[in-house]
């Protein structure tokens, strides 16, 4: 017999925080009192290693021949203290706030795109996804701490993960993720109530009488953590609870999340760079690149962490603050340092160091008073903000290194607009708890709290208990695993459940009117608590993908599962929809082509790990199925997959090759658009390319575009279901493509038609993973020069689909017919294609081709323009300089270089004679706000001249001079031809 498993010994905390990481730890049956900080080995030289409380969470790239010590099997990067400091010396190196890129939904979280902005011919530089990233912290975490407890490895103990409250279920699967690559099982634990938790830790029993006592027995603490990446909030509720005869005399609630809000300390250190940029410079306009911009970034970081960090005690609360601030300190210990703080210096060093011999490249220095600092940070992220203030929603904001950063960083904004919608009768919270290095600025965290007493209105009135806080580094770890104490029995646990409720979106009323939704998982479930829609019975089709559209609400009201409510924009967050494929489960009945139900409930689940667990369970058998839901976490799954779960060995993501149909809670059976005229054209195309029928004669095969179009109306107006489904019914008979020539064309028009764009319909990626293998085949009839058009014309039309390995493919299939004679690059044997046009096209569209080839396409075409004044040469190299792309994560935008160097032949060309300089110059020279990515302002204030000269619509200039979405319009436009009915392109 195998022994049986040993229970953790101990809990270990880990705040993986955007600027640092830090790790706490205590006995398993410890008191609250006795949780220790394991201060982190970590080179702060490149030779030298000393354990320290923070490990800067930073990766660094050394230089070729630097050759640092690696005593923690870190290569090839540097993690710690060292790659802070040789991060800010070496631009272009340096991996940041990784946590911040795990929930940018534009980019691919997988793929390696750290450092952000780093140059197309830097073929040496290792790089990292946000994901591998953050594994690697963690990983040099599990060593360093298996190299001080061999006897206790930390995969052996109870980790517990902080992550932001607001992170949705994608971030939190990832951070899952990264805990798993770097050998850990970590349960996760927002941020806010770690914070609260150790507040508790230290105020133990008589802090929280105190607390219930100033507030009249029922205390709402508002905690709000200011982070490096991150603003969280969250709503805490502390009331006496009956169960005082049973020991626990207090009882403590999280009541409400706040939503993700990308704005912190870099946010500030960002707004401080701007500042100093021009100073730098010497008022010349131009601007540091943004490997030298990344340094300044940090610098300005150091600068404002000497500035502001200093004025506030580790452990009190600021002065003036409220019925706290005068003492009341915490018991149990725990503050931090045995003295007040050194008072910090009026002003500070900014230095960029050298590098290269342009304009700006040399070592530039500035100064930054503090007073400046304060007065950036007080007056633009805290402002004065009323009760019912609501946060701006401006077209331009902070960004940079391609981060969304939120719009209005006026936090003071944010809190009021959180605080209103999940406590609309008070006037204001009764105590608050603050977190965050930005908060030991005691100017700070003043006018926090005023901004929120004066919510009382001009009479005063809310008086605010400000409580006392020790180290805000330290606070978030030690908390965890005062959390996960509590889960042994030892301290108070933070009770509330999920966050947020989760619905599945239903079909529209024939009649009109809001869509409706059904709750599957309460706001504030608790965790490991399963809920089923009761009630709500789904019919499904066997062998068909099933989609469910899936929404968030925080909403203070109190839906049931099972519940149905009207989806209202202001209330309901859109997740990515999630699909599940049924096997039909009787075999008989599926070879005798019988259509078949299978009738399930939705169930949820708040894992005990923290995330989202949604599933499909078979009603009305003795031995029922069960599908799990899982998120799709890689940039190109815009739905999720599904994932056989226990109870049955359901088929993988898009086996059957099926239609995704709506979940509904009516039988979808003959439900999608077009009833028994979609049966009629299915029939049309099983005619042509079913099992040989000798009476099809060839007229009809070249009429069925125009059968279907009889049957079911003019192509433009079907909508996404029926284009999917008409694809599925060809799919299956792709070798009857042979058959003829017009078999052939006919194939590749109608598919590539109706899988456009390859993506959005969650069984999208199984049909393009179906049809991809067909591109090695090409054509079975090559002489046919409309074949090879619509050949390509499919490939173009469902490029979004494609993965990087099969674009790339097709490139170099196609690079010896485009490129230049003097590149002598070697056709294939066999094969002469026809269309190279349209061929073209097909290639300006692969947005997953690595940028570097990508700027070669562009350049090939470039030198075509010279001789040839076809307008569809402009709108190809366009497309493939685009600043914002159609589909792919940004990390594939070539750079802005070639993009300057093609728009400064665009603009000596005559707009006026070329349909397709306008709009793309207009993609060439568009602002994202993201200097890695942005053309130089010399550049786009050319264009925009000429924009306006040529009488270019509005939009488009106002696209070129500030940060505007791009529109749906726009994006359809890409793909050449209208989308489907019903599909819609988000934007970043």
């Amino acid at each position: 017999m195998s022994a049986p498993a040993k229970t953790p010994s101990l809990i270990v905390g880990i705040d993986l925080g955007t600027t640092h990481t830090v790790v706490a730890w205590a006995e398993r049956d410890a008191a609250p009192g006795a949780i220790r900080v394991f201060p982190i080995p970590q080179l702060v030289t490149a030779t030298e290693v000393e354990a320290r409380p923070l490990l800067p969470s930073l990766l660094y790239a050394p230089l070729p021949g630097e050759a640092p010590a690696d005593p923690f099997g870190d290569a090839p990067f540097a993690i710690g203290e060292h790659a802070r400091r040789r991060g800010g010396e070496v631009p272009g190196r340096l991996i940041a706030s990784a946590k911040s890129w795990l929930c940018h939904p534009a980019i691919d979280r997988t793929a390696p795109v750290l450092p952000w902005g780093a140059a197309e011919d830097a073929t040496s530089l290792p790089r990292a996804s946000p994901l591998d990233a953050s594994a690697r912290i963690l990983a040099h975490v599990r060593r360093t701490w298996d190299d001080a407890f061999p006897d206790r490895p930390l995969a052996a103990q109870e980790v517990v993960l902080t992550v932001p409250a607001s992170f949705d279920q994608v971030a939190r699967e990832l951070t899952v993720e990264a805990a798993r690559r770097a050998g850990l099982s970590a349960r996760l634990l927002e941020e806010p109530q770690a914070a609260f938790y150790d507040f508790m830790r230290l105020a133990g029993a008589e802090g929280l009488d105190a607390l219930l006592a100033r507030s009249g027995g029922d205390a709402t603490v508002l905690v709000c953590d200011v982070g490096g990446g991150t603003t969280d909030l969250s709503l805490i509720r502390v009331a006496r609870g009956a169960g005082a005869a049973e020991g626990r005399p207090v009882e403590v609630s999280r009541v409400a999340v706040g939503h993700h809000l990308l704005l912190g300390g870099d946010n500030m250190d960002l707004a401080l760079a701007h500042l100093c940029e021009p100073r730098l410079v010497g008022g010349t306009g131009e601007k540091l690149d943004p490997a030298r911009f990344g340094q300044l970034v940090l610098a300005c970081r150091a600068a404002k962490e000497r500035l502001l960090g200093g004025d506030a005690s580790s452990g009190g609360a600021p002065a003036g603050g409220g019925a706290a601030s005068g003492g009341n300190a915490p018991a149990g210990g725990g503050a931090s340092s045995g003295g007040a703080a050194p008072a910090p210096p009026d002003e500070a060093p900014v230095t960029v160091l050298s590098h290269g011999a342009r304009l700006v490249g040399g070592a530039l220095t500035t100064r930054l008073r503090r007073e400046e600092v304060e007065a950036i940070v007080l007056d633009g992220f805290f402002p004065e903000a009323p009760r019912d203030a609501r946060p701006q929603r401006g077209r331009s904001g902070l960004v940079a290194f391609g981060l969304p950063y939120e719009r209005d960083v006026a936090i003071t904004r944010h809190v009021a607009w959180f605080f209103a919608r999940h406590a609309p009768e008070a006037r204001g919270p009764t105590a608050l708890l603050l977190n965050g290095g930005v908060f030991r600025a005691r100017r700070v965290a003043e006018r926090l709290a005023q901004v929120i007493e004066r919510w009382g209105g001009p009479s005063g009135g809310l008086r605010l208990d400000v409580l006392p806080h020790a180290d805000p580094d330290l606070a978030v770890a030690r908390g965890a695993v005062a959390y996960g104490l509590a889960l042994a029995g030892r301290g108070v646990r933070i009770e509330g459940g999920a966050a947020r409720g989760y619905y599945v979106g239903l079909e529209p009323p024939a009649g009109g009117g809001p869509r409706p939704a059904v709750c599957v998982v309460p706001r504030g479930a608790k965790e490991g608590s399963v809920h089923a829609a009761a009630g709500r019975t789904f019919a499904l089709v066997v062998g068909r993908p099933v989609r469910f559209d899936l929404f968030a609400s925080d909403d203070a009201r109190a839906d049931r599962a099972g519940d149905l409510v009207p989806l209202e924009d202001d209330r309901f967050e859109a997740l990515p929809p999630v699909a599940v494929a049924f096997d039909a489960g009787d075999a008989a009945r599926a070879a005798a082509g019988k259509q078949a139900e299978v009738r399930v409930q939705i169930e949820g689940e708040l894992t005990a790990i923290g995330t989202l667990d949604l599933a499909c369970v078979e009603v009305g058998v003795p031995a029922p199925r069960r599908f799990r839901l899982a998120f799709q976490l890689r940039e190109d799954g815009r739905g999720a997959r599904a994932a056989a779960g226990e109870g049955g060995a359901g088929p993988p993501e898009g086996a059957q090759g099926g239609l995704p149909e709506r979940a509904q809670a009516r039988p979808p059976a003959g439900a999608a658009q077009g009833g028994r005229r979609l049966d009629e054209a299915r029939e049309a195309i099983e005619r042509v390319f079913g099992k040989g029928r000798p009476d099809v004669a060839p007229r009809e095969v070249k009429n069925l575009v125009r059968e279907l179009e009889r049957v079911l109306g003019e192509r433009a107006t079907w909508t996404t279901e029926t284009a999917r489904a008409l694809f599925d019914t060809l799919a299956p008979s792709a070798r009857s493509r042979r058959r003829s020539a017009d078999h052939e064309r006919l194939f590749w028009s109608l598919a590539g038609y109706c899988l456009r764009p390859g993506f959005g319909d969650a069984g999208d990626p199984a049909r393009v993973a179906a049809v991809a293998p067909l591109f090695a085949e090409r054509l079975a009839f090559p002489q046919e020069a409309r074949s090879w058009q619509q050949f390509w014309i499919a490939w173009r039309r469902i490029a979004g689909g494609l993965d990087e390995p099969l674009q790339v493919a097709i490139r170099d299939l196609a690079d010896p017919f485009l490129a230049p004679a003097e590149q002598r690059l070697k056709k294939p044997k066999g094969v002469k294609p026809e269309a190279l046009d349209d061929l073209l096209e097909l290639c300006a569209s692969l947005e997953r081709v690595p940028a570097g080839r990508r700027s070669e396409l562009g350049a090939w075409i470039l030198e075509r323009t010279w001789t040839d004044r076809d307008a569809r040469l402009w709108a190809a190299i366009g497309r493939i300089g685009a600043r914002v792309p159609a589909y792919a994560s940004v990390h594939h935008v070539v750079s802005p270089a070639a993009a300057e160097r093609w728009l400064d032949h665009l603009l000596r060309e005559k707009w006026q004679e070329l349909p397709s300089a306008a709009p793309a110059a207009v993609q060439l020279a568009r602002r994202t706000g993201d200097r890695a990515r942005d053309v130089s302002d010399r550049i786009r204030g050319e264009v925009e001249r000429r924009l306006v000269k040529v009488g270019a619509p509005e939009a488009w200039v106002r696209a070129v001079r500030e940060v505007v979405a791009v529109e749906e319009a726009e994006r359809a436009a890409f793909f050449g031809e209208g989308l489907p009915v019903g599909l819609r392109l988000v934007g970043e």
